[in-house]
């Protein structure tokens, strides 16, 4: 055999081998991160109250962190991203003291209150913001009636 096919023959196995090790790497780890995550997330044990309450705790706190961001046109996804960790937390504790739909409910509301208020950040509150700078303004001041408009 030339060595030319020799050398393409002994590439195409030394790439296989790199390929399937790596690929090995990607599913070990993939599912040694998974796995734990799923069947036994993080919670947080101090959040001790039972699951009617628990629920509209953190039903009531997912609506004030959405006014919040609303109201002050916030920008910083990290912020709103560590608060919805703690929240998260929480959220597991009432796992087992709970009906899992309405905790999946919940979590299904937060997820989407989530990704509303990251469109809000992107998108909107700059605006929000720039509009308040131009007319003088601050995010969240309710408007003084102090002349009447024009009919």
């Amino acid at each position: 055999m030339p060595p030319k096919e020799q050398r393409g023959r002994l590439g195409r196995r030394l790439v296989i081998g790199i390929y399937t090790i790596a690929l090995s790497y990607l599913v070990i780890v993939g599912f040694a991160s998974v796995i734990p995550q799923v069947f036994w997330p993080e919670r947080d044990d101090t959040f001790d109250v039972d699951c009617a309450d628990g629920l509209r705790i953190l039903h009531d706190e997912l609506d004030q962190v959405r006014l919040d961001c609303l109201s002050s046109n916030v920008v910083d996804a990290e912020a709103l991203g560590e608060t919805l960790e703690s929240w998260d937390l929480r959220l597991n504790a009432l796992l087992n003291r709970c009906d899992e739909d309405k905790v999946h409910l919940l979590n299904k509301y937060r997820h989407r209150v989530e990704l509303n208020l990251q469109r809000y950040m992107r998108e909107d509150a700059p605006l929000a913001n720039q509009v308040a700078d131009t007319l003088g303004s601050t995010p969240g001041q309710a408007p003084t009636n102090e002349t009447e408009p024009a009919l």
